[in-house]
């Protein structure tokens, strides 16, 4: 089952190599690890997706919280987050290029580029769609695939690090 941990972090030189070294020290294996600045330039968020049982999530969560560098972390279930992905894809398109804008479309994606014989699609959703939309899309002949991993947010008016009142 896939587990989303997200935690507020310094920004600092280092501190993805502390985590991700911590994380692999113990032998957990990360799926997806996105990283970016929140709106405080001096906090980063990190969002990461595991497949992992309870106990493994709770002594990851706890030993995360132990880095000095850690500001807030909690585990964003499904349920109560939102979880988002963006993927570029080449495809083969060739001469039928109407059609397959038709079906670019329908996937609510995005035409980016277009060359002689591919172009370049957009997608976003949720990482179980971004995989339907793929598999649609192999029929035309898949060049390269680039996908961001997951970025997620809590729910409602859950707020994990509200850094307007802290530095």
């Amino acid at each position: 089952m896939q587990r989303v941990i997200s935690f507020i972090v310094s920004n600092q030189p280092g501190v993805l190599c502390r985590v991700a070294g911590l994380i692999s020290r113990r032998g957990f294996n990360i799926d997806s690890i996105t990283v970016g600045v929140t709106s405080n330039p001096k906090l980063s968020r990190i969002t990461i997706v595991m497949a992992a049982e309870d106990t493994v999530i709770e002594q990851m969560l706890k030993q995360l919280d132990k880095l000095l560098d850690v500001k807030a972390i909690m585990e964003i279930p499904k349920d109560r987050g939102t979880a988002r992905e963006l993927a570029l894809i080449k495809v083969h398109t060739g001469a039928s290029k109407k059609g397959f804008m038709d079906v670019v479309n329908s996937m609510w994606g995005k035409i980016l580029d277009i060359g002689e014989e591919t172009t370049t699609v957009q997608l976003t959703g949720t990482c179980d769609q971004i995989d339907e939309n793929i598999e649609r899309l192999r029929e035309y002949g898949i060049f390269e695939i680039a996908r961001t991993g997951m970025v997620a947010l809590e729910s409602g008016d859950t707020i994990l690090y509200d850094s307007s009142s802290k530095s």
